[in-house]
């Protein structure tokens, strides 16, 4: 049996709209601090073999994908290939299945057991699907309030915002930590761009959650200045930004 804790990462803006951060899911591994993510969108599967792509960092601290093929009937596994990790760049992969990979029998205390028996489950996987996808469209409802919100509070500042929110969305770099948990997180920006403040509303329980969700915020200044059409009386924006991270537990029971 293995314990799930559906998870995904997301931002959530001021006025209650969410953004997803990723589509990479932050595997909690037994007794190990691994950085290890898995592409849910990678998943496939055909009569014979299991294909997905996990996310990990070498011994020199880089960061890599590994394309993995599991043969379900033989219970055998095998990398098909590794390559160098860009976030700017990466998509889930779909013609990659076919290469050939050399297969060993899969190492009961590996970890690659633990994530085999989560991608296999049908059910689960479908769960985590169902999930993104209520979460999908609570996004889209939660943006057409926040369009509504944004003029009202903010004229003429809603794309301004929107920008500001998606860029710190990009310089957010998750932890390495098997913690959950929620961090909220309230900064100011003046007319020219600057990070007047930013303090922890309400922290998630773990610092490093906590501060990598400072450290997005802060890596990211300078913003733009203010649009030149924005009143100016307006010296300044406040924005609450919501840092949900949390981590799918893969392990064997």
């Amino acid at each position: 049996m293995i314990k799930k804790i559906i998870i995904t990462c997301m931002v959530l803006l001021s006025f209650n709209s969410v953004v997803f951060a990723a589509d990479w899911i932050r595997l909690n591994i037994t007794n190990t601090e691994k950085y290890i993510y898995l592409d849910h969108d990678s998943i496939s599967k055909n009569e014979n073999n299991l294909y997905y792509v996990v996310r990990f960092k070498n011994k020199d601290d880089k960061e890599k994908l590994a394309f993995m093929k599991y043969n379900i009937n033989e219970d055998k596994i095998g990398i098909i290939k590794v390559k160098d990790y860009n976030k700017d760049k990466y998509e889930s992969p779909d013609s990659w299945q076919e290469s050939y990979a050399f297969m060993k029998k899969v190492d009961e205390d590996s970890f690659f057991n633990n994530i085999n028996n989560f991608v296999k489950d049908d059910e689960m996987v479908q769960k985590l699907v169902t999930t993104r996808q209520l979460r999908k469209q609570s996004t889209e409802t939660n943006n057409s309030e926040l369009i509504k919100k944004y003029s009202e509070k903010y004229p003429q500042m809603k794309d301004y915002i929107i920008s500001v929110e998606n860029k710190i969305r990009h310089n957010w770099k998750l932890p390495v930590t098997n913690n959950g948990g929620v961090a909220k997180i309230q900064f100011k920006i003046n007319r020219e761009g600057k990070l007047i403040s930013c303090e922890i509303k309400q922290s998630s329980g773990s610092k490093a959650n906590d501060d990598s969700a400072i450290a997005a915020i802060k890596n990211t200044e300078p913003f733009e200045a203010f649009p030149a059409n924005v009143n100016k009386d307006l010296k300044e924006i406040n924005i609450l930004m919501t840092f949900d991270y949390y981590v799918l537990d893969v392990n064997k029971k």
